[in-house]
């Protein structure tokens, strides 16, 4: 005989605390529904006439994303979809992501009650996760889309597995279509193999069956079949596996960067006080920063806690952090910043598994109840205070910049991107202040020089803006346009004003060889010169 009160208590235990990470995670991000479109939104959704239209979807599932090595075809198609719902409005935009980011939430809660078995440590867990602000950048920045997708998909798939493994299906094709779904998001799913296939040799939880070996390959092959078809689609659509070449020289020292990486990574974890589309990776030695080698003995203390312990949930929950932390550990190398905090989205599930981990051992010696209640709660308060007033920073280019200008003032990429907001507003001076700020700071910065060059054009003094853009091309690699197309392109429209064709040509020719999703809208331009230039020059249009 079934006994209601328990089910009723049962049905209270899981909905309530889902019902308050529903409302905190929506009221945390609510700001953020009056934030626009921000950098590379303005490429990939505003101005891409791929997102106008449905009859785009085959287009997107079989071509690559604006950058080629890049291959997220269902992130692509969830823009199509919201602009057949709700146009050009941002906010709808914003409200998609934060659905996103609160379905994570709540899939973390559920996965971590199943791994630790306790639904106080789970709720510490999805609240921590929900209210962080290392996740603002991921959820405010529309264009991260991919990054939630692909982690709500990993997470729901492994759920699923999990479902699985319990009710004793052969064939688990509900998870592995998830897990395709994610790697249509984004290519870190991909690691969700390394977490889903030892898992059938490891069970996860101690109530599984184990599989034989004729078991375990019957579970996994929709994992395998699922994964063969996106790598066919993947290498159909980029002409390749990976769609771009993997340099072979260097690998040492990418690895060696970690040194300086994963402290700086920790340190967004534990006091997530230095927010910025800015952070910068230190050159150096073992010693500098000096705190970075203590911050790796701290960290290599807490793995050998975690490891010793044998504690099934936080071993789960630092195999996930290292597992996912190696696509973005710049090993290979992708064409973006070395350390972003939305790329933390996804490998920062164990830390939170881990900390429901030991929020769970604390609680299970009642003398502590108070002491970890009133703790967790003035934590996850001033978490959500910065989250807050971190989403304000996302309202638009100036604003966004500006935060990064004031959090690190001797940052001359922070200046120079104020600059080229205050020149999309029309305000040329501050523009001309923040470009200079940041040639004083960095007298080689090849983006503000070309940006100078351009204002000494605007000014009509042509033979100073050769000068800045020649002193561009001569520069290091640019931040935002590292071969320095947008140089070649003005010397370009420069030397056809001076009826130097030949030279004209070359310049044009090599933008359209170099240019960035950032100046994507030139190449039309750039184009149209090209064939105007062939004519113009003796011997004809094949020249």
């Amino acid at each position: 005989m079934t006994n209601p009160a328990g089910a009723i208590s049962s049905r209270r235990e899981l909905w309530i605390p889902l019902l308050i990470l529903t409302v905190v995670t929506l009221a945390v991000y609510s700001a953020s529904l009056f934030n626009g479109f921000v950098m590379d939104d303005e490429v990939i959704i505003v101005n891409n006439p791929q997102t106008l239209s449905l009859a785009n979807v085959p287009e997107v599932l079989l071509a690559p994303d604006v950058v080629k090595p890049y291959y997220r075809p269902l992130n692509r198609a969830t823009y199509l979809f919201d602009y057949q719902l709700a146009g050009m409005n941002p906010s709808w935009y914003h409200g998609v992501n934060i659905a996103i980011h609160l379905g994570s939430v709540i899939l973390l809660y559920l996965l971590s009650r199943r791994l630790l078995g306790n639904r106080y440590g789970a709720f510490a867990a999805a609240l921590l996760f929900a209210v962080h602000p290392v996740n603002s950048e991921a959820v405010n920045f529309i264009s991260a889309r991919n990054t939630l997708l692909a982690l709500f998909f990993s997470l729901a798939s492994l759920l699923a597995y999990m479902s699985a493994r319990e009710r004793g299906v052969k064939i688990p094709l509900g998870s592995a279509l998830l897990l395709f779904c994610g790697l249509m998001s984004k290519e870190t799913a991909f690691m969700m193999t390394a977490v889903i296939f030892p898992a059938t040799f490891i069970p996860l939880q101690e109530r599984e069956e184990r599989l034989s070996w004729k078991g375990r390959i019957i579970f996994l092959s929709p994992y395998l079949a699922m994964t063969l078809i996106y790598f066919v689609m993947r290498a159909y659509s980029l002409q390749g596996i990976v769609g771009t070449g993997v340099p072979a020289d260097g690998m040492l020292g990418r690895i060696a960067l970690n040194y300086h990486i994963i402290p700086q990574y920790l340190g967004l974890l534990l006091i997530p006080a230095d927010l910025t589309l800015f952070h910068k990776v230190p050159q150096g030695g073992l010693f500098t920063p000096p705190w970075h080698m203590p911050a790796m003995l701290v960290l290599l203390s807490l793995i050998w806690v975690v490891v010793k312990s044998r504690n099934r949930a936080a071993l789960f929950g630092l195999a996930w952090l290292v597992i996912n932390y190696v696509p973005i550990s710049n090993i290979v190398p992708i064409p973006s910043e070395q350390l972003q905090e939305r790329f933390l989205y996804m490998p920062a599930i164990g830390f939170f598994l881990g900390v429901g981990a030991l929020f769970s051992s604390i609680h299970s010696r009642e003398k502590y109840h108070l002491a970890l209640l009133a703790g967790s709660a003035f934590v996850a308060l001033a978490f959500a205070a910065v989250t807050m007033q971190r989403n304000l920073d996302w309202r638009s280019n100036l604003s966004l910049f500006s935060s990064g200008a004031m959090n690190d003032p001797a940052s001359p990429g922070a200046h120079y991107n104020l600059g080229t907001a205050y020149m999309e507003i029309g305000q040329l001076q501050n523009a001309l202040h923040e470009w200079e700020k940041t040639l004083s700071l960095d007298p080689s910065y090849a983006d503000a020089l070309t940006q100078m060059g351009t204002y000494a054009a605007i000014r009509g003094d042509l033979r100073l803006a050769e000068r800045y853009y020649l002193s561009a091309l001569q520069a290091p690699q640019g931040e935002t346009d590292p071969d320095k197309s947008m140089a070649h392109f003005n010397l370009g429209k420069l030397y056809e004003k001076w009826r130097q064709p030949q030279k004209a040509l070359g310049h044009y020719r090599r933008f359209l060889e170099t240019v960035p999703i950032t100046y994507l809208e030139y190449r039309g331009e750039a184009e149209k010169r090209i064939a105007l230039l062939k004519q113009s020059i003796p011997g004809g249009p094949g020249k």
